[in-house]
C-alpha cells in the first residue's frame, strides 16, 4: 500500500507539476487529454503572466501543504491587481467568441482542488507501478453523501494494474471526484478474501477524464527531444541573393508584405496565441536594426514560415530576466548542414511582442535553444 504524508512536501506530486509548461486554453477540452500532464492550463486564462502567477502559487501550495483558504489569500491581490478578477469578458482569439464568467473564490476553489488531485494522482500513480508484488489495484470510493452513485459501485473492485480499465478510470474519474486507488499485492487479496474482477465494469469516467492522470508515459516525448528524431524531414534552405540590394525599409516592407500583415498587427500563431507582429523582430536592445546582422536577411524567405507555420514551438521561464518567451523553430538544411530558424516572442503584462528572428548557425546551439516545455509540433507532410 502506497502511503502519503500530507505533512510532507511530495516530491513526485512536485515534481509533476514543476514538469508542466503552459498553454492558453479557452476551454479545457481544447487540449487534449494526455496534453494536459506536459501543460498546465486554467479555462478561460488567454495570458501566459496570469498562468505563471497562478501555477507559481499552486506550486508554493503543494510545496508548503497550504490549504486552498491560504492558496486564494496568496493569489487573490495578484490576480485583482491585473483585472482576473469578478465579471469578466473573455475572448477566443481563435473564433471571437466572447464569454462573460464570473471569477471569484468558486473558480479558484475548483483551479486549486484539480490541480492537487492531479498532482497527487500522479505521484501516486507512479509509487504503485514501482511495487514488484502489488500486482493489482483496488478502486476506493470516497463513500461520501454525495460521491456519485456510479463511482460508490466501483467501491471495492480489484483488477490486475495493467488492465486496460485503468487507462481511462484511473480516479478522479470526473470533476471533483475524491475516489483513488490502492495497490495490493496477491497475497493481501488473499488474507483480506477480495475476488479479483474476471471482466473490467463499465467505465465512469466523463468525457474530461476518460483517461489515466497518473499515467504520463504517453506524453513523455513531449518534453526535449533530438533533433533527429524530433523531425522527419528538414526543410531545405537557399541563400535568396535578390535580398542583398535591398535597403533595410525595403526588406522590413519585404518581409510584412510576405507575413501579410500589417507593421503592429496582431497574427494568431499555430498554438493559438495573439503574437504582435512589429520591428522589434529585428531591433537589437540598443534601437538599432538588425535585420542584414550576419546576413540573416538573406534568408528572409524561411523567417516567415518560422512564424507562420513552425515545426516546433517552445515555451521557457527566463528565471534571470523574470519573463516567460516563447520559441518558434523551422529546421532546416542549409550547405548540407542542419540549422534552424527561430523567432522569440516575449510574453508582456498587454502583449505578446517580437524579440528576435535568427539563424542558428550551429547545432550545439539549436539544441541548447531548444528548450523548456514542447507545446506544439508540427505534423510531418
Amino acid at each position: 500500500m502506497v502511503k502519503f504524508n500530507f505533512n510532507q512536501a511530495p516530491k513526485k506530486a512536485i515534481e509533476y507539476l514543476n514538469n508542466k509548461g503552459y498553454k492558453t486554453s479557452f476551454n479545457y477540452n481544447e487540449i487534449a487529454s494526455e496534453a494536459h500532464h506536459k501543460s498546465f492550463t486554467v479555462a478561460k486564462v488567454m495570458r501566459h503572466d496570469l498562468l505563471h502567477d497562478i501555477f507559481t502559487s499552486l506550486d508554493s501550495a503543494i510545496k508548503e501543504g497550504k490549504h486552498f483558504d491560504d492558496f486564494k489569500k496568496d493569489i487573490k491581490p495578484t490576480l485583482q491587481k491585473k483585472g482576473w478578477w469578478g465579471e469578466q469578458d473573455i475572448v477566443n482569439p481563435n473564433t471571437g467568441e466572447v464569454k462573460t464568467i464570473n471569477i471569484g473564490s468558486n473558480r479558484l476553489r475548483t483551479i486549486f482542488k484539480t490541480n492537487m488531485r492531479v498532482a497527487y494522482a500522479t505521484a501516486r500513480y507512479k509509487e504503485q507501478m514501482k511495487l514488484p508484488n502489488s500486482i493489482y489495484l483496488e478502486y476506493v470510493s470516497a463513500l461520501l453523501e454525495n460521491t456519485r452513485t456510479s463511482h460508490r459501485d466501483l467501491h471495492g473492485t480489484v483488477l490486475p494494474r495493467d488492465d486496460s480499465f485503468w487507462s481511462t478510470n484511473y480516479p478522479p474519474n470526473d470533476w471533483g471526484c475524491k475516489c483513488k486507488t490502492r495497490a495490493i499485492s496477491k497475497k493481501e487479496v488473499q488474507k483480506r478474501g477480495l475476488k479479483i474482477s474476471s471482466k473490467a465494469p463499465s467505465s465512469v469516467a466523463s468525457k474530461d477524464w476518460n483517461y489515466n492522470v497518473g499515467d504520463t508515459s504517453k506524453v513523455a516525448a513531449l518534453s526535449q527531444m533530438s533533433l533527429d528524431k524530433s523531425l522527419n524531414f528538414l526543410h531545405s534552405a537557399t541563400k535568396n541573393k535578390t535580398y542583398e540590394s535591398l535597403t533595410q525599409a525595403e526588406l522590413l516592407n519585404t518581409f510584412y508584405k510576405k507575413m501579410d500583415v500589417k507593421k503592429g498587427d496582431l497574427f494568431i500563431d499555430k498554438a493559438g496565441d495573439p503574437l504582435l507582429i512589429d520591428d522589434n523582430l529585428f531591433t537589437s536592445h540598443t534601437g538599432h536594426l538588425k535585420i542584414t546582422k550576419k546576413d540573416r536577411h538573406l534568408l528572409l524567405d524561411e523567417m516567415i514560415p518560422t512564424i507562420k507555420d513552425p515545426d516546433e514551438i517552445y515555451i521557457e521561464w527566463d528565471s534571470k530576466a523574470s519573463r516567460l518567451v516563447k520559441k518558434m523553430f523551422r529546421y532546416i538544411t542549409i550547405d548540407s548542414k542542419k540549422r534552424a530558424m527561430m523567432a522569440i516572442f516575449e510574453y508582456k503584462k498587454d502583449k505578446t511582442q517580437g524579440v528576435s528572428l535568427q539563424l542558428l548557425d550551429t547545432g550545439a546551439t539549436v539544441e541548447k535553444k531548444r528548450i523548456e516545455k514542447l507545446i506544439y509540433k508540427r505534423e510531418s507532410d
